[in-house]
């Protein structure tokens, strides 16, 4: 099985509403303005969808993944992190 060389938006609402208990989809992601406080989500939960998405991908995350204020600017870290990770 291949590693994803991207992360949707979609796959990311889907991990966020599962790991973190909080209910969003893809539109909403895909507004940069929007915060993990906007939609509830707090330190825990972004532990819990890093911890997620490290299992899911194969993936390591830094310690500046979980001072992530936005799904957006994590899901570029994820991104950036699975297009490396496809190069190696």
């Amino acid at each position: 099985m291949s590693i994803p060389t991207v992360l949707s938006h979609e796959e990311l609402a889907d991990v966020i509403t599962r790991c973190a208990g909080a209910r969003t989809d893809a539109a909403a992601l895909r507004d940069s303005r929007i915060t993990f406080a906007d939609i509830e989500v707090d330190s825990l939960g972004v532990l819990g969808i890093l911890s997620e998405l490290e299992q899911t991908f194969g993936i390591r995350f830094g310690s500046e993944a979980e001072k992530c204020a936005s799904p957006a600017e994590l899901l570029g870290i994820a991104n950036s992190l699975l297009r490396s990770a496809d190069q190696s």
